[in-house]
């Protein structure tokens, strides 16, 4: 994971897509195979890890951070959480204003491959949570706390 981790913040500064598309694939791969297979205490933790990294820390700290840092590039001007709600609203009339903008294109595909990741639903429950926390669960030791 932690290769992963680093690829994918090395991605995320080039703004490679194609690279944060692929990281962002893998950890979602790894968790699936973890919470799937027969796993133990370490591996269920690591499980958890990924999850709250691809679930929490990466789409609201990192990708955030990350668009805030780049939305002041587009021209003519525009906020994030504009891009943000033309995107998630399928606005016409503002994708259409910068159809042109190579930066806001590029934005829009990151904004989409991380919500993606984030609101990924499997077995009827966002993020496979239900299938993590059976098997977490299951391996919790007693005396934990």
């Amino acid at each position: 994971m932690e290769d992963l981790v680093i690829e994918l913040f090395s991605c995320t500064y080039r703004m490679d897509l194609a690279g944060i598309k692929k990281y962002l694939e893998q950890l979602w791969r790894e968790y699936q195979v973890i919470i799937n297979g027969k796993p133990n205490w370490k591996q269920i933790n690591r499980a958890r890890a990924i999850l709250y990294f691809i679930g929490h820390i990466y789409p609201e700290w990192i990708a955030v951070q990350s668009l805030e840092r780049r939305v002041r590039f587009i021209k003519p001007s525009i906020t994030l959480d504009l891009l943000l709600i033309a995107v998630d609203r399928n606005d016409k009339k503002v994708m259409k204003k910068y159809q042109r903008s190579e930066v806001f294109q590029k934005l829009v595909q990151y904004y989409k491959i991380v919500k993606n990741i984030k609101n990924r639903v499997v077995n009827g429950t966002y993020l496979d949570e239900a299938t993590f926390n059976k098997r977490y669960k299951k391996l919790q030791p007693k005396d934990y706390y």
